[in-house]
Formats: structure tokens, C-alpha cells, sequence
């Protein structure tokens, strides 16, 4: 498994775009483009890659030299229960402590939330209803530097 920063300019883009909008969107009946957020050219995306297939992703947003937001990560189906997800989510926290950046949180739907629990992440206030979901935010402290384990 190979791990890739890419930039919404770069050929693998579109197919991050579709593997999102296929594991997160199309099974709640949204159609392709939703996946399209405000934040996509000023965020940071990282995809898996099998091959040169694109396996996984997981997108942040910084919204200060310190913290951001994790959104839309998404694993094929077929990758899905090995720890694929996991491998994705140390990876990105890895490189965003290398990028000074300590404090993320992310909303997390209620089939995913003991997943981001056991990553670490904790939920706050009450559940909130966003695009039509429920979701519970949930944050998590990354540790400094010289402490993250690869």
C-alpha cells in the first residue's frame, strides 16, 4: 500500500472524487457531485493506492496554523475490515503533526463512530443533524512530533 498527497489539479483527483461519492454518497440514493465541497482546492487529500488503483482517502481542511477538520475519508468496499482505514488515518495524523497541526476533529456518522473511538477521537456536545445525517463531532489531540508512532 503506497500513500500519496495529491491536489485537485493532479489526474487521480477524479477518481478520489468518485470512490468518495461511491462509498459515502450513492448508497444514501445522492447523486455524483455532491461530493464536491466548498474547502476541496484548499484542502489537503490523501489517497491509497494498490497499484495505481486508488483504494482509500481521506481529505483535511486546516482552519488554522494549529488545528482542521478531517472529512470525507473513504475506503473501497472490497478493502474494507482489513485496516486499510486505520493505515489512511495514522498516516494523515502523522503528516499533519509534521505539519504543526495538534488538534483536528472530524463528524463522524453513527456506523463510523466507534471506528474514529477506537482511533482516538472523542465525541462532543450533542449529536447534530448535518446534510440530512445525523453526526457526532468528535475531536482528538495529536501528539507532539517526537511521540507519533509509524
Amino acid at each position: 500500500m503506497k500513500f500519496k498527497i495529491i491536489t485537485p489539479d493532479e489526474a487521480e483527483y477524479q477518481a478520489e472524487r468518485m470512490l468518495r461519492w461511491e462509498i459515502l454518497a450513492k448508497p444514501l440514493g445522492i447523486p455524483p457531485g455532491s461530493e464536491i465541497l466548498p474547502e476541496e482546492l484548499q484542502s489537503l487529500h490523501l489517497i491509497a493506492l494498490d497499484g495505481k488503483r486508488i483504494v482509500g482517502c481521506v481529505c483535511f481542511h486546516p482552519e488554522s496554523d494549529t488545528n482542521g477538520r478531517i472529512f470525507e475519508m473513504a475506503v473501497s468496499e472490497e478493502y474494507q475490515g482489513q485496516g486499510f482505514g486505520r493505515q489512511l488515518l495514522h498516516t494523515l495524523e502523522r503528516m499533519l503533526v509534521q505539519k504543526g497541526i495538534h488538534h483536528v476533529y472530524l463528524f463522524a456518522r453513527p456506523e463510523t463512530e466507534e471506528f474514529y473511538s477506537l482511533m482516538g477521537y472523542q465525541p462532543e456536545g450533542e449529536i447534530i443533524v448535518k446534510m440530512g445525517l445525523q453526526q457526532q463531532m468528535m475531536r482528538k489531540n495529536l501528539p507532539p512530533e517526537n511521540s507519533v508512532q509509524n
